[in-house]
C-alpha cells in the first residue's frame, strides 16, 4: 500500500496516442464479448484493462496531471506539496502515534516483534516470561478475533498453521501462511480436477470480483481514500517527528484505481536514522490502519443505535411505500468461482410471483425474506401467481467451500407509488451512505493493515523484517548487509510463489 520513497519516474519518450489505440481496442473487444457471450471473465478483464487502467493513464499523461513510472500507461503517480506544513506541525505532537506504532509492531510481527523491542534486551528468564505472556496474548487475539476467518470451510484446514504463524510473526506471518496454505490447496484441487475459489482477487469498488459475482459498492472509494490518507499521514507524521523534511506527498494509480501512496523526502537521511526510529516510521501506517478498525466499527454501532428512533418515526411512511416482495429474475444457471449448476428455482418460480410466505413466515419486506434465507436450509414458498396461491418447494445449491446457498432468483420490493416526505428520503440516503463508508472502512483497513505487515518488499513489513528477523539468521554467518538481503529475497520468493499458486483457480475458471 505504501512506499516511503517516491517511485522512479519513466524517463523515455512516450506516445499517448498509441496507448489510446490499445485502450480502445480492449474496449471494443469487451463490447464484442458482452454482445456475444455476456458478462464473462474475459469481458471484465478487457473492460478493466482498457477502460479502468490504460485509458485513464493516457489522460493523466496527456494532461500532465500525472507522471508515469514502471510500465507506462499502467502506473501513474500524482503528487503535491500541499499538506507538507500540516504534517510537520502534527509531527510535534506524535507521542501517541509512536505508542500505536509499537503496539502495531507487536501485532504485525508477533513474538519476533516483541522479542526485538522488549524481550531480547532483558535476557534470561525475563525474556522467556515476556515471550510466554506475549504468546498467550497473541493466541487469545487469534482465537477470539481472527478465528472467525476460518469458519469458512475453504480456510478451515489452515487454522492451526495460521495460529502458529500469527503467534510467531503476527499479521505478516498470518498473511504468508494463508497465501502459501491456500496455494497448496489450490495445487491439490488443480490436479484432482476440483474447482475452488481464488483467495486473491482485485477489489475494485463498482467492479464485480472475477468469478464471484460480488460487487463492492462505489461508495467504498470514500473508505479507500480515507484509508490511504490515514496510512500515509501516519508515515509522514512520524517522519516529521524525527525531523525528516518532506518534499511532497502523492498517490500511486493503476488507471483510476489507487494502489498505494508515498511521502517524498528532500534527501536520503531517513536511511541513516537509528533502526528503531525507522521501524516506528514504517510501522505507523499499517498500525494506524489496524487501529481504524475498532474506531470504524464503534462509529458504525453508534450510528445504528442513533437512527433507531428515526426509523421508528418513519415506520408508517416506510410501510406505505411497499406492498410485499416479488420475483424479479429467475436464472437458468448459477455460477460461482467457475462452478456452474442449474438454478433450482428454474421452472419453479417465475417473474412477477408475489412472495406470501417463506417457511411459514409472512414476507412483507426484503429484510424479512433475507432473515429466513439465513436461518434455514430448504425453502417452502407460498406465492401469489395470477391470483392463485401456489406452494413451491426448492432445495438450494450449496457451495461447500464457502457455506454459500443459492437458488438463482432475484427479488425486489413491490412499490405502491407512495412518495414519502423529503426529509425521510434524505435521511435514509445519508444514513445508508455513512453506514457503508464505516463498514468498508473497517473491512478494507483490516485488509490493508494486514497486507502491509507482510515481510516482503516493497511493503512496510518487508523493511521491518530486515531489522526484526536479522538476529535469527546469525548462525548462517552473514554480515549485516548480506543478512538483510537474504531476508528480503526469502520472503520475496515466498510471496511470488504464493501468488503463482493462487492463480491456479483463475486458470481453471478460464479454461
Amino acid at each position: 500500500m505504501t512506499r516511503i520513497k517516491k517511485p522512479k519516474e519513466v524517463k523515455r519518450e512516450l506516445h499517448p496516442w498509441k496507448a489510446l489505440i490499445v485502450a480502445l481496442a480492449f474496449l471494443f473487444w469487451a463490447i464484442f464479448e458482452l454482445q456475444t457471450q455476456g458478462e464473462t471473465l474475459w469481458y471484465w478483464f478487457m473492460l478493466v484493462v482498457g477502460g479502468i487502467i490504460i485509458l485513464p493513464n493516457v489522460f493523466w499523461i496527456w494532461s500532465k496531471l500525472g507522471t508515469p513510472f514502471g510500465p507506462p500507461y499502467f502506473f501513474s503517480m500524482l503528487k503535491t506539496k500541499h499538506f507538507v506544513n500540516f504534517i510537520d506541525n502534527l509531527g510535534k505532537k506524535a507521542k501517541t502515534l509512536e505508542k500505536i506504532s509499537i503496539g502495531g509492531l507487536f501485532l504485525g510481527f508477533g513474538l519476533a516483534g516483541i522479542d526485538y523491542w522488549t524481550a531480547r534486551e532483558k535476557g534470561g528468564i525475563k525474556r522467556i516470561i515476556i515471550l510466554i505472556i506475549g504468546a498467550i496474548g497473541l493466541g487469545l487475539i487469534f482465537w477470539y478475533l481472527l478465528g472467525i476467518l476460518f469458519s469458512v470451510p475453504a480456510l478451515a484446514p489452515l487454522f492451526w498453521i495460521s495460529l502458529i504463524a500469527f503467534v510467531l510473526l503476527g499479521f505478516g506471518g498470518l498473511t504468508i501462511a494463508i497465501l502459501l496454505g491456500y496455494g497448496a490447496l489450490a495445487v491439490v484441487a488443480f490436479f484432482s480436477a476440483e474447482q475452488i475459489c481464488p483467495s486473491i482477487a482485485p477489489v475494485i469498488p463498482g467492479v464485480p470480483i472475477p468469478g464471484m459475482g460480488i460487487t463492492i459498492p462505489l461508495i467504498a472509494w470514500v473508505s479507500l481514500g480515507l484509508i490511504m490518507i490515514i496510512h500515509e499521514l501516519s508515515h509522514g507524521v512520524m517522519l516529521a517527528k524525527y525531523k525528516e523534511k518532506l518534499k511532497s506527498v502523492g498517490i500511486i494509480l493503476i488507471g483510476i484505481v489507487p494502489m498505494g501512496a508515498f511521502v517524498e523526502q528532500k534527501d536520503e537521511s531517513f536511511m541513516k536514522k537509528p533502526e528503531r526510529k525507522q521501524i516506528l516510521v514504517l510501522s505507523a501506517g499499517p498500525s494506524s490502519n489496524l487501529l481504524t478498525i475498532p474506531i470504524a466499527l464503534g462509529l458504525f454501532a453508534l450510528l445504528m443505535f442513533s437512527v433507531g428512533p428515526i426509523q421508528e418515526a418513519f415506520a408508517d411512511d416506510a410501510a406505505l411505500m411497499y406492498d410485499g416482495v416479488q420475483v424479479s429474475q429467475v436464472q437458468d444457471e448459477i455460477s460461482f468461482c467457475g462452478i456452474t449448476k442449474e438454478a433450482p428455482a428454474k421452472g419453479q418460480l417465475f417473474e412477477g410471483d408475489k412472495i406470501i410466505l417463506l417457511n411459514g413466515v409472512d414476507i412483507n419486506s426484503i429484510g424479512s425474506l433475507n432473515k429466513v434465507f439465513t436461518d434455514t436450509s430448504d425453502y417452502n414458498f407460498v406465492v401469489l401467481r395470477n391470483g392463485t396461491q401456489v406452494d413451491v418447494n426448492i432445495e438450494p445449491v450449496f457451495f461447500e467451500g464457502l457455506n454459500l446457498k443459492r437458488i438463482g432468483v432475484g427479488f425486489t420490493p413491490i412499490e405502491t407509488g407512495y412518495v414519502p416526505p423529503v426529509e425521510m428520503i434524505w435521511t435514509s440516503m445519508i444514513v445508508n451512505a455513512l453506514a457503508n463508508i464505516l463498514f468498508y472502512l473497517a473491512f478494507l483497513s483490516f485488509a490493508v493493515g494486514m497486507f502491509n505487515f507482510m515481510p516482503s518488499d516493497p511493503l512496510d513489513g518487508g523493511r521491518i523484517a530486515k531489522f526484526v528477523l536479522l538476529p535469527y539468521i546469525g548462525f548462517m554467518g552473514f554480515n549485516r548487509e548480506d543478512g538483510q538481503k537474504f531476508i528480503g529475497r526469502l520472503f520475496a520468493w515466498l510471496f511470488l510463489i504464493s501468488l503463482l499458486l493462487n492463480v491456479l483457480p483463475y486458470l481453471t475458471m478460464l479454461f
